[in-house]
Order: C-alpha cells, then structure tokens, then sequence
C-alpha cells in the first residue's frame, strides 16, 4: 500500500520524493487487475502475461456474459 504520510508529515518535499511517489503510483494503476477482463493492464494490451514468457489468451464471450451480469 502506499502511503502519502512519509510526505504530508515533511517540512519541505525534496523533487526526489515526489518522483518517487508518481512512479509507483503509475506503476500501481497499470498493473491492477481488472476486474470484467479478469487480466491486467499488460495482459490484455500485449496478449501475453507480464511475469512469464505465456500467452493471455481471452475468452471474448465470457467476458460478455459477465458484463451483462453486472449488468442484470
């Protein structure tokens, strides 16, 4: 989890910090799962899964049935 204390409880912000936080903040909006898709970000942009050397292959109408479940 990340946590915005460690800043908020500094008198001043170094650049450095700031960096920091973004680049995991970005780093944690690309990897989360999603939850219709049921795959991350990479995996269904790339068609491969990002940790190991596999396809990602995606079932279309499953995908389908539960959207229009969430949708019911």
């Amino acid at each position: 989890m990340m946590r915005t204390s460690d800043i908020n409880n500094l008198e001043t912000v170094d650049a450095s910090l700031i960096d920091e936080f973004l680049t995991n903040a970005a780093w944690a909006i690309r990897s989360m799962h999603h939850s219709v898709l049921q795959a991350t970000p990479g995996q269904a942009i790339f068609g491969r899964d990002m940790l190991f050397d596999i396809p990602y292959l995606f079932n279309w109408s499953e995908i389908g049935r539960r959207r229009q479940q969430l949708v019911d």
